[in-house]
């Protein structure tokens, strides 16, 4: 059986038009991904969930891992 977890991510700071968040949201999501692997969890899906000015700017991620029975 397993348990899911699902988080919001997006970078903070100021955003200006025509911003490049890619670098940023990268380096956030690499800092979660490995955060949560320590404790069992795994990606299972990403949802880009807001937009600015064509830039994805939040995330849900979806995470999976075996529950303790």
């Amino acid at each position: 059986m397993f348990e899911y977890k699902t988080i919001s991510v997006s970078p903070e700071g100021i955003r200006v038009k025509g911003d490049d968040m890619s670098e940023q949201l990268s380096e956030l999501l690499n800092k979660h991904f490995n955060q949560y692997a320590k404790s069992g969890w795994r990606v299972i899906s990403l949802l880009p969930t807001m937009k600015s000015e064509g830039a994805v700017t939040k995330i849900l991620i979806t995470l999976e891992r075996e529950k303790d029975n």
